[in-house]
Parts: structure tokens; C-alpha cells; sequence
């Protein structure tokens, strides 16, 4: 379906996946607003206690914000640089972000709502 839709004018998408401190995901969802990104959900994350691999990230507060965000390919990089500057996530405990890369979204109206592509 992907290769369908290069030539369609649809960008490839990722699935941008952000843990931060809690009461920062709103922040980081005003800059993806400001760079065009529209599918955006917020919700409250905990981490399981005594979770090694959380304190290897130095997250220190159990209570976390988790966003996730459906980004066009070629905004990542520049999204990504947007977010480890503001949030500083090259620091131990401050975060951390990555990109999946969505594979296939069922019908081409769906993709564009997610995309950010409005009919027209």
C-alpha cells in the first residue's frame, strides 16, 4: 500500500514515540502542532517499580507522560533535533524519543487524516 501511495503524493509515516516527564507532553504536543503534525494523543504513563531498565534511562519519578504522534517522514529529522533540544533528552532522566515506521494504514482516507492531509 505504501509504494501505492509515493505515487498518490502520501508520504511515508512514522509512529514518534515520546516518554517525558509528566506535564510536558502538552508542550511537546505544541510543537508538533507548530510543525504541522496533527495526530497527536497524550496519555499518563507509569513505570513498574524497581524497573531496571528505567532506572538505566535515570528516570527517577514513576509518573511519566507518553505521546504518541503520527509524523510524515520527511519531518522527523527536524522534529527530533526540535524535541532533544527543548526537552534536553540527551540527559540521563529527561526522556527519551524515537520513530517506528508505520508499515500500512487500512484505506487511503484514513491515512490522510492521520497524515495531516486534509481533501482537497
Amino acid at each position: 500500500m505504501m509504494d501505492e501511495c509515493k505515487h498518490s503524493g502520501i508520504k511515508k509515516i512514522k509512529l514518534l514515540v515520546a516518554i517525558l516527564e509528566r506535564g510536558l507532553g502538552e508542550d511537546l504536543a505544541e510543537i508538533l502542532r507548530e510543525s504541522g503534525v496533527t495526530f497527536n494523543m497524550i496519555s499518563p504513563a507509569y513505570r513498574a517499580s524497581g524497573s531496571a531498565l528505567m532506572d538505566c534511562f535515570g528516570f527517577s519519578n514513576p509518573e511519566r507522560d507518553l505521546v504518541l504522534s503520527v509524523v510524515t517522514e520527511d519531518k522527523v529529522d527536524s522534529i527530533m533535533k526540535k524535541i532533544m533540544y527543548k526537552f534536553d533528552l540527551d540527559e540521563p532522566g529527561n526522556g527519551i524519543a524515537f520513530t517506528i515506521p508505520i508499515s500500512g494504514v487500512s484505506g487511503p482516507l484514513a491515512l490522510r487524516y492521520i497524515s495531516g492531509m486534509s481533501e482537497g
